[in-house]
């Protein structure tokens, strides 16, 4: 190689090593999510609290992600799961690095058994967990600590709650920058809060060998980023000086002065979320085995009455919201085949653009809602619904209703009452029977109401002011709920004026037809270690309804970050058309069977009548009759399961013969056409001599 080409080449090889190096400084931190539910990027919420660390002037926050490296390589396969949590956290916290530009400092510490690093871990209440004989900790948690000493931990990081660990971070973060200090108030109708607290309580419990009840998970949640205290059920007054917020939690059965005080914090300009359902399942009837069909006959409902009618508002304690199109197919029996449930309404990505106001900010990235059980809200007469402002009764008061959650435009409602089930209408015992409550369903023509946003300077209920006991009377034990008693003898009677008009002011009110979607039962559950993990998204609803009346916007924006799902809908909505196909005849054959039974029932009664000698051969035979009709009618609701089923089956092989037969043949198939040609090609090149 002469002198000159060697010189040229190295010219050539320094030149593209700076364009190398200008490129990468132009393109440093530049990165590409490729992943479709954006796993690792940052959520708006998150770039929201390090943009306000970069304005504010933070000091840095150091971040320590500790990972026992060395130590996990002892331990079983299933270790693989948390070297790939593990990756996926450092690419994120490297996010929250880069973001905030010097604000945090991200450290990865793998701490080795009796090392400083593994004391430090202890030291800062790390969950280490043992791994052998020898007593080695496996340590998987983060460590976040400020200039000024305030520390926060997640002690253990658990593969399986990738989803919410971004949510996590930021709060923990935002939680040690910003204190909040702000205390929410929650009057509740059921022991939302436990029962472990209360000695009394406790003991008594514990005297009849039951453990005492844990704090609802959602309130447990809330506690993580404010004060929650309860407030008495006797309330006459929430001093707003006390409380930033209320939470109303099924008002079951209120005394007036508790009325009043709930009413006075919404007409002074207090923002408030209420609750109320038709059937709480966590209100449970009083024990009485004297007179067990008291528990039957037991109310679960709860409601604002007064407030509600001031307000606008129109909700009937017997009206259960019902949607063929959100219902949840389960099973409802131990060997029964899964049937759609029509008052346990289930809100996926697949319909809840239709059904949830999204562009609320409550609303915003909740993928999947449950509501077991809910209500109906709508307007009274003469009042807008929407956008548009309603009248109060009170000169100056205007309200806005927006609704937030509904059914599909195919949703009703079904009345069902306390009590036994019989012919002519529902009661409680028939919500066990989602056959009789999918009969008497008739789909609607516009949407249900599940949730509403009231605005405005909302009436009062109480425009003359309240007269109420000072001291409220003794329930006796047992006695059914809805009874008011007298006050007692010497009980002096209280009167408040109404609130002055100079004092009123503007207050946004969130209420929920439901209770129970904020419950453990149906919120949350446990895996089988025992973990709580969330069933859904109804915490976050709750979470981002507080934060919104508190102002706490980041933390909504970081709660909106979707979970990775996947889901196979086909089967899903192949079912869904064919029961709708044959639900009318499924009601239709139910009715014959019912009908049947009863006429079965009163035949068999005349058997054993004074006449049974005379008629017994001809009341046999239409028992018979009647009998082999309830049988066939069994048989054809069989077969149109069955047809069903089969129908799923046919489509289940069309897809596999899909997946693991035409498409494999499809890729063979062109790859050794590919190969014919190029032999071809290669063929007649080396007859046409080319090389």
């Amino acid at each position: 190689m002469k002198k000159g080409q060697a010189l040229t080449l190295l010219l050539v090889g320094l030149a593209v090593l700076f364009a190398n190096h200008l490129v990468y400084r132009q393109l440093e931190g530049a990165r590409v999510d490729l992943t479709e539910d954006e796993l690792y990027s940052l959520t708006d919420g998150s770039r929201a609290i390090l943009a306000r660390m970069q304005r504010e002037g933070v000091k840095p926050v150091d971040v320590d992600l500790y990972f026992s490296a060395t130590t996990g390589k002892t331990l079983p396969r299933f270790i693989k799961s948390f070297i790939t949590y593990e990756r996926y956290l450092r690419s994120l916290l490297r996010e929250y690095e880069r973001e905030a530009a010097g604000r945090i400092r991200v450290r990865f510490i793998d701490p080795l058994p009796d090392s400083d690093e593994a004391q430090d871990a202890l030291d800062f209440g790390l969950d280490g967990r043992p791994v052998n004989q020898e007593g080695d900790l496996f340590f998987f948690g983060i460590v976040m600590r400020t200039q000024t000493g305030s520390r926060d931990v997640i002690e253990f990081l658990w593969p399986d709650r990738q989803e919410t660990v971004e949510y996590e971070i930021s709060k923990r973060l935002h939680a040690l920058l910003w204190p909040t200090g702000k205390t929410i108030g929650v009057v509740a109708g059921v022991e939302a809060f436990g029962t472990a607290e209360n000695p009394y309580l406790a003991q008594m419990l514990a005297a009849q060998g039951r453990a005492p009840r844990e704090k609802w998970i959602a309130l447990q949640l809330l506690e993580e980023s404010y004060r929650v205290e309860r407030i008495d059920r006797d309330v006459d007054h929430i001093s707003p000086e006390q409380y930033d917020l209320l939470v109303v939690l099924h008002p079951k059965d209120l005394p007036v002065k508790t009325l009043w005080a709930i009413d006075e914090w919404v007409v002074r300009g207090g923002n408030a979320v209420v609750l109320v359902d038709p059937y709480a399942l966590d209100d449970q009837p009083p024990a009485n085995p004297q007179q067990p069909w008291q528990a039957i006959q037991y109310r679960r409902s709860s409601t604002l009455g007064e407030l509600f009618e001031a307000w606008g508002l129109d909700f009937d304690e017997d009206r259960f919201a019902a949607d063929l199109e959100l219902a949840a197919r389960r099973t409802v029996s131990a060997r029964g085949p899964a049937e759609s449930v029509i008052v346990d309404l289930l809100v996926d990505g697949t319909i809840r653009d239709e059904v949830l106001a999204t562009d609320h900010p409550v609303l915003q990235g909740l993928e999947r809602l449950r509501f077991f059980l809910p209500g109906a809200l709508e307007p009274l007469a003469g009042n807008t619904e929407g956008d548009g402002a309603a009248a109060g009764p009170e000169s100056g008061s205007t309200v806005t209703l927006t609704p937030l959650v509904t059914t599909s435009a195919a949703g009703s409602t079904l009345t069902i009452e306390p009590g036994i089930g019989g012919a002519g209408s529902l009661h409680y015992t028939d919500l066990n029977d989602v056959a009789r409550l999918r009969d008497r369903f008739s789909p609607g023509t516009e949407p249900v109401v599940l949730a509403y946003q009231l605005t405005g300077r909302l009436p009062s209920a109480f425009p003359d002011g309240a007269d109420f006991p000072s001291v409220s009377p003794e329930r006796p034990p047992g006695l059914p709920p809805g009874i008011e008693l007298p006050p007692p003898d010497d009980a002096e009677i209280v009167h408040r004026d109404p609130v002055p008009e100079e004092e009123r002011g503007d207050s946004t009110v969130l209420v929920f037809a439901d209770v129970d979607f904020v419950a453990d039962a149906i919120a949350f559950q446990r895996n089988f270690l025992g973990l709580v993990l969330t069933a859904n998204d109804n915490h976050k609803l709750l979470l981002n309804a507080v934060d919104y009346l508190l102002g706490a916007s980041e933390l909504m924006g970081v709660r909106g970050k979707h979970a990775v799902r996947r889901p196979f809908t086909l089967f899903d909505d192949i079912e869904s058309e064919a029961e709708k196909e044959t639900l009318e005849r499924e009601r239709q054959l139910r009715a014959d069977i019912e009908a049947a039974e009863e006429e079965l029932q009163e035949k068999q009664r005349e058997t054993s009548g004074r006449n049974a000698a005379l008629f017994q051969k001809q009341l046999q035979d239409e028992v018979e009759r009647l009998d082999q009709r309830v049988r066939e009618g069994n048989r054809e609701l069989r077969e149109i399961r069955l047809s069903r089923r089969r129908a799923l089956e046919r489509e289940e092989a069309r897809v596999r013969r899909a997946v693991l037969g035409w498409m494999p043949t499809l890729v063979l198939a062109a790859g050794v056409l590919l190969a014919n040609r190029r032999r071809l090609r290669h063929r007649r090149s080396v007859e046409e001599g080319r090389p």
